[in-house]
């Protein structure tokens, strides 16, 4: 899965996909992508546009530093992180799992395609 989205999605331009060295290999439990601000959109602005498209996406997770819970605890207050903060709000999950088809990662890549070029 994590192969074919990225041999489907490595001509986009303003997308950063998931890489792997030959140190360190992806598990592919999801496959995010990161965009660039190049693109004029956020990742909350590019789902919209996909769901429009019929493609669920899920957000990435905050940093730790904006986690409700832990303000609530009095820690990381006022405390800035630019590069997590970039992933958080330019980054999304695609659709994932043991069990998409072909089709259904063909649907993604060609709604990808229509809004990014």
């Amino acid at each position: 899965m994590g192969d074919a989205y990225s041999k489907r999605l490595a001509d986009l331009p303003g997308l950063q996909l998931p890489v792997e060295e030959s140190w360190a290999r992806h598990v592919y439990w999801m496959y995010g992508v990161v965009l660039d601000e190049m693109t004029g959109m956020n990742a909350s602005e590019f789902a919209d546009e996909l769901k429009i498209k019929g493609v669920e996406t899920r957000p990435f997770f905050l940093g730790m530093h904006e986690q409700p819970v832990f303000h609530n605890l009095g820690l990381f207050v006022d405390e800035h992180y630019p590069v997590t903060e970039r992933i958080a709000r330019q980054g999304l999950y695609l659709p994932s799992g043991l069990s998409i088809k072909e089709s259904q990662m063909d649907t993604v890549c060609d709604a990808m395609h229509t809004i990014l070029s």
